[in-house]
């Protein structure tokens, strides 16, 4: 409203001092112009005229007006448009000061104001400040002739910039300064006090780890006060800010404001009283993702099958001392089904029990750096984000996850090297033909039972009860820890995202072609965490001088090219299986035959062996698969979201079929052989290969002679002292070395097309990856995605329509960088050529060509 400048009045000479401050808003008894002092204090709002639709109580000029005396807004306050001003108000009496020492307003001798439903004080706000203003200008009914928005800023960073903003940018990039929402931070989307918490969360939910306690923790305890606000912060998936209230001492003479006139501070008593400190705390969701097969009912199913397995083991050994299992003369004897049942089942199941540990198994360790950072306060860079366990060898592998505390893994690889390896070859072997290989050759007709060998069924049943013992400490493990994923990371895109949102990029500058032991001792001292889906940099927790020594040595490899792509891991595992191919002939046609005799587990282990390298193999081929195809330039958008290491077994092919990849095709289709492999393989170990070879020389001097034989001819008749026939050998021996072939063909294959390093190094960690995208532009299209699932960022990165590669480029603060980033390039990567160096031969490392 306007000012009235009927109460402006001189100052006058203060002669006498104030005992309190005069209220803005009221009255006060110095409003006296008979008063001594002649200080008089502002008009309450109240009495103040207004000026709209409301006439002049003195002869000046309406020069203070908002428009033309003619307007047809109404008063504010709803006063009447005939005129008329609302009068002050005063109380009817004096009142008492609390404390005695200042006195109270003196009382007003007006008339009070009638209430009225219609004022709206939200209008106050709207007050004109006291002094001069002109009228409005009149709206220009034209057109402006420049744009009131930049159209410029809907282009993004990327878009169309001068070269002054770019070049600026570019600076600020170069100087640690993110650019273009990377680096932006997370805010809290919501703010509550402590009381609405409590409101919200009556009862307070205890923790699987808590649910023991004899004594649950109250609502207003601060460690139950921390559990409100993070529930509540699960609950709505979103950052939120609490308002926490503590005690605190205040001074209670600052209620007062500043020293009033003639005062002396220093003489005044200042009293304290108990109040509320204010103190906020941020409250990030947590979610808990988790494949399937980390989940508590894969988990559960895994513990009552070894308890079943061990269970009927112990079955079927007692069983086999009071009688024999099976009894036969030939197997001819036998129906095909049971002989199935003889000959396969036991080992197929053994296979299949170490597939369904391998999958469990293998998402643990592929998400185990994800939960170490979303735990309170964050890990160390070498317990996270540069921690290797895709790569590393089956055995060593739980001994680098002890010494890192990492139990999760240490419980789930020994759990899968046990169901893996001695699983199957102890199966394999608990069972028994009898009598003795000697006996059935001199007599064909002999009685053939199947039982069940003391030791080894004892030591099947202890290992079976000592995984599911196993199961239960991963059960309780993977259930008492959140992974702090939203959805699943797959594939160069699933980290960008979760890294735009801090300034985590800042710590990866100039590591673009740093080997893994480099990226070490730059990160050991950093601790990083997983927020709200994000990964951020802990700095809130520093590193201790024994945790910044706590791991020396990075336990990585130097070399840019996995072992089994190179020369010494692939050619050694071809001879291998050349070797393993010969030794089948010689262990089932010659005297050495003794061995498969006396220790047929022998040839289970060694299909076991090549199993497991070919694991690695299809590990290397699947990590490497995405990096290839960047590295042949314009690749679709698809590729960055592309992860075959986070697919389960047998999906790996399917996946890699339907995207015509076909060297991981291949791989993955040799995974599923190399199980057939061990199956086949067992059951080669009971046959006896020199009757075959006499029933073939037999046959053929009967061909030659004229002779015939029945219906079913050769392939009828009992082998190994009746307990195969020639068919069934034939079959299992053929299959045997089909696949033997098979591996060793796709082996050479993928070591002549994949032999040669198409990146700086391993893209085997967290940091790795993201070492290689720092300062891509890429990563302008990648904020605000840290939730997306893996089809809605395909489904984003088509729509943009960009292609990407794996090269050299210009990076956002425009310098020469390696990695990956979006086309065009400015040249392809080759090993050993560093490319930002331009022409600078004598720095090439010309050995590596």
């Amino acid at each position: 409203m306007a000012y009235n400048s009927r109460f402006q009045i001189a100052p006058q000479d203060v002669r006498q001092s104030l005992n309190h401050k005069v209220s803005d808003l009221s009255d006060s008894p110095y409003n006296d112009e008979t008063s001594p002092t002649r200080i008089r204090g502002r008009e309450s709002l109240v009495s103040l005229q207004s000026s709209y639709e409301s006439p002049r109580l003195d002869g000046t000029s309406d020069e203070n007006a908002y428009g033309p005396r003619s307007s047809s807004w109404s008063s504010p306050f709803g006063a009447p448009t005939t005129g008329g001003r609302y009068q002050p108000v005063s109380p009817p009496s004096r009142s008492t000061s609390t404390f005695g020492r200042f006195k109270s307003f003196r009382a007003r001798v007006q008339d009070t104001i009638r209430e009225d439903e219609s004022i709206d004080m939200a209008l106050l706000g709207a007050a004109a400040p006291p002094g001069q203003s002109t009228p409005y200008d009149p709206v220009s009914t034209g057109e402006p002739s420049e744009p009131a928005v930049d159209l410029t800023s809907f282009s993004g960073p990327g878009g169309c910039q001068d070269a002054g903003s770019a070049k600026a940018a570019q600076e600020q990039e170069a100087s640690g300064k993110l650019t273009g929402g990377i680096g932006g931070g997370m805010s809290p989307k919501m703010t509550m006090k402590e009381d609405q918490l409590i409101a919200n969360s009556p009862t307070l939910t205890r923790s699987f780890t808590r649910s023991f306690s004899m004594k649950a923790p109250t609502s207003k305890s601060r460690a139950g006060l921390k559990e409100l606000g993070q529930s509540e912060a699960n609950k709505r998936g979103e950052v939120i800010e609490v308002i926490m209230e503590e005690p605190a001492d205040v001074d209670l003479s600052s209620i007062v404001g500043p020293s009033a006139v003639g005062l002396d501070p220093s003489r005044m008593r200042h009293s304290q009283l108990p109040t509320q400190a204010i103190k906020t705390e941020v409250f990030y969701p947590q979610p808990n993702w988790k494949p399937f097969s980390m989940r508590w009912p894969y988990i559960t199913g895994l513990i009552l099958l070894s308890i079943g397995l061990a269970i009927c083991q112990e079955v079927l050994y007692q069983k086999s001392l009071k009688e024999p299992l099976i009894k036969f003369k030939s197997a001819a004897d036998v129906g095909s089904g049971y002989y199935f049942v003889l000959k396969f089942v036991p080992t197929i199941i053994a296979v299949t029990y170490g597939v369904l540990w391998q999958n469990t198994d293998f998402e643990v360790r592929r998400l185990e750096a994800f939960y170490q950072l979303s735990k309170e306060g964050g890990a160390l860079a070498a317990e996270s984000i540069n921690v290797d366990y895709i790569t590393l060898f089956n055995f060593t592998r739980p001994f680098r996850a002890l010494q890192r505390k990492h139990y999760a893994v240490a419980t789930s690889s020994i759990a899968t090297l046990l169901a893996v390896s001695l699983v199957p070859m102890l199966g394999a072997d608990a069972l028994v033909l009898g009598p003795d290989q000697n006996t059935r050759l001199l007599d064909p007709n002999v009685e053939k039972t199947v039982t069940m060998h003391p030791v080894l069924s004892r030591l099947l049943t202890v290992f079976l009860f000592v995984i599911s013992l196993l199961g239960c400490v991963l059960f309780y493990q993977l259930n008492t820890r959140r992974s702090g994923l939203h959805s699943d990371v797959k594939g160069i895109a699933g980290l960008a995202s979760m890294a735009v949102a801090s300034h985590i990029m800042i710590d990866f500058k100039d590591m673009d072609v740093a080997k893994p032991k480099d990226i070490h001792y730059k990160l050991k001292n950093h601790r990083y965490a997983l927020r709200n889906s994000c990964l951020v940099p802990e700095d809130a927790t520093p590193v201790s001088t024994s945790e910044s020594h706590k791991y020396e040595d990075a336990h990585l490899p130097d070399n840019p090219h996995p072992l089994m792509l190179r020369a010494e891991g692939c050619i050694p595992f071809i001879i291998g299986m050349l070797l393993f191919m010969g030794f089948i002939p010689v262990f089932l046609f010659t005297p050495a035959s003794v061995v498969m005799n006396r220790a047929p587990w022998v040839i289970t282990a060694l299909a076991v062996c090549i199993k497991l390298t070919w694991g690695s193999l299809e590990t290397a081929v699947r990590m490497m698969e995405p990096y290839y195809i960047l590295s042949k330039r314009h690749a679709p958008a698809k590729t960055l979201t592309l992860d075959y290491t986070a697919l389960p077994f047998a999906v790996v092919a399917a996946h890699a079929l339907f995207n015509r990849h076909w060297t991981v095709f291949l791989v993955g289709w040799g995974t599923i052989m190399v199980e057939a492999l061990t199956i086949f393989a067992t059951s080669l170990a009971m046959v006896e290969g020199r009757e075959f070879t006499d029933i073939l020389s037999a046959q053929a001097e009967d061909d030659s002679g004229g002779v015939e034989d029945g219906d079913d001819g050769i392939l009828q008749k009992g082998l190994g002292g009746g307990s195969e026939t020639v068919l069934s050998f034939t079959v299992t021996l053929a299959l045997t070395m089909l696949i033997l072939v098979y591996l060793c063909v796709v082996a050479t294959v993928v070591f002549l097309r994949r032999r040669h390093p198409f990146l700086p190094r391993q893209p085997n960690t967290i940091a790795s990856v993201l070492a290689f995208v720092h300062q891509s532009r890429m990563l302008y299209d990648f904020v605000g995605t840290a939730k997306f699932t893996n089809a809605q960022m395909r489904g984003r990165l088509e729509a943009i329509g960009k292609t990407y590669g794996l090269g050299w480029f210009n990076g956002r603060d425009g310098q020469t960088h390696c990695g990956v980033d979006e086309e065009e390039l400015t040249g392809n990567y080759k090993h050993g050529i560093d490319y930002s160096q331009g022409n600078k031969p004598w720095l090439t490392e010309w050995q590596l060509f």
